[in-house]
């Protein structure tokens, strides 16, 4: 019968401590989201006719390829005008400096001349902005996730026109129990395991979040990842190994 006791409280401190290491094997994995590290909702900065609008929602782009062209016959013209005046005032400048040269004319009215010149350069290069406004950009490489407008249509100032992601830069949101804290830190390596496509990915932590959530005692944190391959796409979940 002791025998058979001492066997049985064997069993129980073993199968206890296997219980207590796969616990802790459990502690070390979390749950997290892919997000893109890139990511924008882009606007109009002016009340214009849409001309063109090259990409569709869904097809990829280059940082740089043109997204939204406006109609900008007016803001050409209102350059065009600037630049006439910006000669004028350009000549006036030079005739009156000649003039001051020759003592036939006051300091007064060079001051007022190179003020003139000044005033309608500062004129063009607003015109020159405006100009450039006309053709909205991709300022990073991706894709079009959301189209809110279309050729022909009249759009304002502030206008949400189409919100863009990017592919090559992704990074993932964790979250992970605050008790956690005792041992994790900044640039901890992580291994994540990509739940729709099954692939594995590198990342380190790069940022811990500040407070922690004192409903759940839980903190969200954010790693980046170092090799995107082409399968993975923010909104993935993935399961994070912490190493």
């Amino acid at each position: 019968m002791r025998l058979i006791s001492k066997t049985m409280g064997l069993m129980l401190i073993v199968g206890s401590f296997m219980m207590t290491s796969i616990e802790a094997s459990a502690e070390e994995r979390a749950r997290g989201i892919l997000v893109a590290s890139d990511k924008a909702s882009l606007s109009s900065e002016l009340a214009a006719k849409v001309i063109a609008v090259p990409k569709k929602m869904g097809e990829s782009f280059n940082k740089g390829d043109l997204l939204v062209q406006l109609d900008c016959r007016l803001f050409n013209a209102q350059l065009e005008k600037v630049e006439a005046e910006t000669k004028t005032a350009r000549a006036k400048l030079d005739n009156v400096q000649q003039l001051n040269r020759l003592n036939s004319i006051g300091t007064l009215d060079v001051v007022i001349a190179e003020a003139d010149l000044q005033k309608v350069q500062a004129e063009r290069t607003m015109a020159q902005l405006n100009v450039e406004r006309c053709d909205i950009k991709a300022p990073f490489a991706g894709s079009i996730e959301q189209l809110d407008v279309q050729p022909f249509e009249v759009v304002q100032q502030q206008q949400a026109l189409l919100k863009i992601v990017g592919h090559e830069r992704l990074e993932a949101d964790i979250i992970v129990p605050a008790q956690w804290m005792t041992w994790l830190t900044l640039n901890k390596a992580i291994s994540l395991q990509v739940e729709e496509t099954q692939q594995r990915l590198q990342a380190v932590v790069s940022h811990i979040g500040p407070s922690v959530d004192p409903t759940s005692q839980t903190i969200q944190i954010r790693a980046s990842i170092k090799n995107v391959p082409a399968k993975v796409l923010s909104g993935m979940s993935v399961v994070a190994e912490f190493q």
